[in-house]
């Protein structure tokens, strides 16, 4: 069932930060980078592998949220210069 517990949350998350992606502006960014949410999901990632933290649901969800990053054109994380 574990398997499930993250299938079910990267499913979830996925559409969840899809539609918040594209409803509601939030970004960590300044005038040279840009930490989009794929960025910040796979920092938390590489966090959670060193504490050795194994919940599906938060792998599942993170995933999500990461491969929904991915899955657009602009993802790179220096900014481009608007002259």
């Amino acid at each position: 069932m574990e398997f499930a517990q993250y299938s079910l949350a990267l499913i979830c998350c996925f559409a969840i930060t899809r539609w918040f992606t594209e409803n509601i502006k939030f970004h960590v960014r300044n005038d040279t980078f840009w930490l989009h949410h794929w960025i910040v999901a796979s920092i938390i990632m590489a966090i959670l592998f060193f504490l050795q933290i194994d919940y599906p649901w938060i792998w599942g969800g993170l995933t999500g949220v990461a491969i929904e990053g991915l899955a657009r054109k602009n993802w790179s994380i220096l900014r481009n210069s608007r002259k």
